[in-house]
């Protein structure tokens, strides 16, 4: 788990998904959240959704959380995966 690392992850760049044009039709809003492993090799996998949105919403957080960069969390000077939870929030304004 986070707690008992060294250093956390650190997130280098995180993309914002983008709505899929049914979902604005239908005016969807609402939060995405995801449980993904931080993996030592520095890729976000195992992407679980915990909260979901319809038309094609989940998908593109999904989308997005895969594109995250970032710096693996340590423990004792090595490179070790974590689960961490992520949230993307999807307003109509």
């Amino acid at each position: 788990s986070v707690s008992q690392v060294d250093q956390r992850p650190r997130v280098l760049s995180k993309m914002e998904p983008q709505y899929t044009e049914e979902a604005r039709r239908n005016q969807i809003t609402g939060t995405v959240m995801l449980r993904a492993v931080f993996s030592s090799a520095g890729e976000v996998v195992q992407i679980r959704a915990l909260n979901t949105l319809p038309f094609g919403l989940t998908e593109r957080a999904i989308a997005a959380a895969r594109q995250i960069k970032f710096v693996p969390a340590m423990k004792g000077g090595h490179p070790i995966s974590v689960f961490m939870q992520l949230e993307y929030n999807f307003n109509l304004y």
